[in-house]
């Protein structure tokens, strides 16, 4: 129950927070697909669904000779519909969180070149507020004008400019990134800059140690592509098996319009969806 609790208070989670300059400010602990990616997702759910359910569970109400009859063709357009359905429902909250996850190492990417540029800044004897203006200069030059991390150096500096403490500002960004490294950032750089402590060299050191955990999960992910691609590849296997089978042999595609037949689809369909979920459990590296 505890779970489900936190579950539905995640996904009441506004997509944008208004800042203390009543700016719309990016929430990345969700992420809220637009009209287009809906759209695209739903068709690429939809479709792949449709044909799944018609490689299983196509082909129902044939006549005796195995010629497909009216019934088998709506059978198979209520099987198209109803599995496409099923299997956009399905995919939605999974490619959210694949977006979202992406999202997240984007963000830390460039979380880490915000450090760089600013360690150099400061550095070179530059003030917190400069260093800014001139980490926000390099950043545009690296990314693009609307990246994550230029949007929020650029309500830094405007936070600045209009009075409001850099540290709140840290903190903010700290809080809605839902990223352990920039949220401790932020805590570390209120405590010290309030204090009047070496600013230089906590970023130096935060840059350092987020720069390991990347590099670490590169290699990581490098060592498991070659598995991950054999995972995939066991995935689909078993649906080009029996699409094989009942093309080739009338009599084994009979069996699966059978009462037998589509419960054993059923069931392996179950197994197929359970293995699938553990493979990605075992591979699903965290930062």
């Amino acid at each position: 129950m505890g779970l489900f609790k936190k579950k539905e208070k995640k996904e009441l989670e506004p997509q944008y927070i208004m800042s203390d300059l009543n700016t719309p400010m990016l929430n990345y602990k969700v992420y809220v697909m637009s009209k287009q990616e809906k759209l695209i997702n739903f068709l690429i759910a939809f479709i792949a669904g449709g044909v799944l359910g018609l490689i299983f569970y196509g082909g129902q109400f044939r006549d005796s000779d195995g010629i497909a009859t009216k019934a088998t063709m709506i059978s198979n357009i209520i099987i198209f519909i109803s599995v496409g359905l099923i299997a956009s429902k399905i995919f939605f909250p999974l490619r959210c969180k694949q977006l979202h996850d992406k999202r997240q190492r984007e963000l830390t990417k460039q979380f880490r070149s915000m450090l760089e540029s600013l360690a150099v800044s400061l550095s070179s004897g530059m003030n917190m507020s400069e260093s800014l203006i001139s980490t926000h200069g390099d950043l545009k030059v690296e990314y693009s004008e609307n990246a994550y991390i230029v949007t929020e150096v650029k309500e830094m500096i405007d936070g600045i400019q209009n009075n409001i403490p850099i540290e709140n500002k840290m903190a903010s960004f700290g809080e809605r990134s839902e990223i352990e490294d920039i949220k401790n950032f932020g805590n570390v750089f209120a405590i010290c800059y309030r204090a009047g402590g070496n600013m230089k060299d906590i970023v130096r050191r935060t840059n350092n140690i987020i720069s390991e955990k990347i590099e670490i999960n590169e290699e990581i992910e490098t060592a498991l592509s070659s598995n991950k691609m054999q995972f995939n590849a066991m995935m689909v296997i078993p649906i080009v098996i029996v699409l094989l089978l009942k093309t080739m042999s009338s009599s084994f595609a009979a069996s699966f319009a059978t009462v037998p037949g589509i419960i054993a689809t059923t069931i392996a369909i179950g197994l197929f969806i359970a293995a699938y979920k553990l493979g990605q459990k075992i591979t699903d590296i965290k930062g």
